[in-house]
């Protein structure tokens, strides 16, 4: 089984995050996507909205539309996460399945800091959206372990595959959406209800002003 995951704040979860899991579901043939909130505490925003919270949000906007799993790995508030460690732990409880990171650009282009970020490209698949305010060459991510590539046009992707059949896809978005979870909490603060309604779903939005939340 072909298993996507996506991390993130997810503080709140908006149209943004929808479209990717939509888009990655249905144009790679995913069965499931687990998306792993994380909670740490280098996020100052999570001081007041719980794991709890963020996992309610993100079953309003998914909805049972999509086969989603929300991930508890990196719930703990009190405790650093590295993308490598929950990734190793998945992969051990996803023996059977292929793991396919999923980034964004702004994510991707961090990614070379990242702790053992070779490690992770060398045993798990990555999934990297285009977005047109992020300017990646992909000819300057592609090494010499690439043994195979195709451009397909329908899906707007290109696919690389390494010596051990990892795949590095990259995809244009086609639903693009110039928000972010840090500015949605910024205009909601400031009580601009009427403009972040076009970047929530009804149930998440109707949820955060019942819990008075981002005030």
């Amino acid at each position: 089984m072909r298993v996507g995951v996506f991390g993130g704040c997810f503080n709140p979860v908006h149209v943004g995050h929808l479209s990717l899991i939509e888009e990655v579901l249905t144009r790679f043939e995913l069965e499931k996507v687990l998306v792993v909130p994380n909670m740490n505490p280098y996020y100052k925003a999570h001081k007041e909205v719980s794991f709890d919270l963020i996992s309610k949000m993100i079953n309003l906007a998914i909805d049972d539309k999509w086969n989603c799993e929300i991930s508890t790995l990196e719930s703990d508030p009190n405790k650093d996460y590295t993308t490598y460690e929950t990734l190793r732990v998945l992969a051990e409880d996803n023996i059977n399945n292929e793991l396919y990171l999923i980034l964004g650009s702004d994510q991707f282009l961090q990614f070379s800091n990242w702790k053992n970020s070779d490690e992770i490209k060398d045993k798990i698949n990555l999934i990297i959206a285009l977005r047109d305010n992020y300017n990646i060459n992909i000819e300057d991510y592609i090494d010499k372990n690439i043994h195979y590539s195709k451009l397909d046009r329908r899906n707007r992707a290109h696919i690389f595959k390494s010596n051990n059949d990892k795949e590095l896809i990259f995809y244009d978005l086609i639903k693009k959406f110039d928000i972010s979870s840090s500015v949605i909490r910024k205009m909601l603060s400031l009580g601009a209800v009427d403009e972040v309604e076009q970047f929530l779903t009804p149930r998440v939005l109707n949820f955060i002003l019942e819990k008075g939340l981002y005030r």
